[in-house]
């Protein structure tokens, strides 16, 4: 087997790939480079070509030692590479063994090379995007995603895949939202402020939160997610699938801008937060309808309870027309210390 002297190579932590031409993709490769005073320096190599694997070998020529990327942690592709279709790229990665599938993977709203050359984090501008799309999938209102993932939702049939959209402000980078992908090409965003419902169609959560206006009074409530779960039912009726999604949230008062929280006051919150669950849940599944893609997975759901499921069937006529119910039961069993 090959040696590889850790001091004697370049070990590339991120991957960017920017669309620049119809059929011309630039690379750009961070390598961190650590410094005998403990701080660290990032150094990007860049190259061109049609290929993954051209793109890395053209840009080993920038580097006086080998580029491996048997530690890369993510990968980036720009809106416009993702508008075209990020599935030639991945495949050169899956096909990879010194690449695990557990690489994270993310849209840049933006040329991602321009990210790569900032100097971003204390620890690296590697370690700080991968932090940072890390901790807002653990605790915040990101569905987790990695190769694994994408792969496994782009090859189901029924589902479609999501993935993280960075973009660069300034001398920090953050996540502006969800990309929802039509096979692989980006199709939509889903933004922000929708985030902590789609998290919840879509995966479990356990550390988001969100906040609303009581109704005819100048009182905000925020609630934190405690955990959260969904449940699919599937009736058939005259030929057509009947769906409902189940949510079920326990969740934390956060902050009230009101007085003191009572029980009737706790009850008529839990009914005001799964109201909105319910609205913006079924405002989202409206859109993806609209616009042809399923990243809850309702054709999937549909064809696991129905035998001899016609997928293009599902696709083209039931799809778009399909009655799809949102309920929602929602319990705050904290108020915190001050009550």
């Amino acid at each position: 087997m090959e040696k590889e002297i850790v001091d004697d190579i370049n070990i590339e932590s991120v991957e960017g790939f920017d669309l620049i031409e119809e059929d011309l993709i630039v690379g750009t490769f961070l390598v961190p480079v650590y410094k005998a005073d403990k701080t660290i320096e990032n150094e990007t190599f860049s190259a061109v070509a049609h290929l993954n694997k051209d793109i890395l070998r053209n840009a080993q020529k920038e580097s006086s030692a080998p580029i491996v990327n048997g530690s890369v942690q993510v990968v980036l592709f720009n809106k416009a590479l993702a508008e075209r279709g990020v599935i030639e790229l991945m495949d050169g990665l899956q096909r990879d063994s010194s690449i695990g599938t557990g690489l994270f993977v993310a849209v840049v709203d933006g040329p991602s090379k321009e990210i790569l050359e900032e100097n971003l984090g204390a620890r690296g501008t590697g370690e700080y995007i991968y932090d940072l799309i890390e901790h807002n999938m653990d605790r915040r209102d990101v569905p987790k995603i990695n190769m694994h993932i994408f792969l496994s939702d782009y090859l189901e049939k029924g589902k479609d895949a999501n993935l993280p959209v960075l973009k660069k402000t300034e001398n920090k980078v953050e996540i502006i939202g969800v990309a929802v992908l039509k096979g692989d090409k980006y199709e939509m965003l889903i933004p922000n402020s929708q985030l902590f419902y789609f998290k919840m169609l879509v995966d479990k959560h356990t550390d988001g939160s969100a906040a609303f206006k009581v109704p005819n009074k100048e009182e905000y409530v925020s609630v934190k997610s405690i955990s959260s779960d969904r449940k699919f039912k599937v009736k058939w009726k005259n030929g057509m699938p009947y769906i409902n999604i189940h949510v079920e949230v326990d969740g934390a008062l956060r902050e009230f801008t009101g007085n003191k929280v009572t029980p009737e006051k706790l009850l008529e919150f839990e009914k005001l937060f799964e109201e909105k669950i319910i609205a913006e849940s079924e405002s989202m599944i409206q859109e993806f309808k609209q616009r042809g893609v399923d990243p809850v997975g309702l054709g999937y759901e549909v064809k696991s309870r129905t035998r001899g499921f016609d997928y293009k069937k599902w696709k083209d006529q039931l799809y778009p027309e399909v009655n799809v119910t949102v309920t929602a039961k929602v319990r705050i069993i904290s108020t915190g210390i001050t009550e």
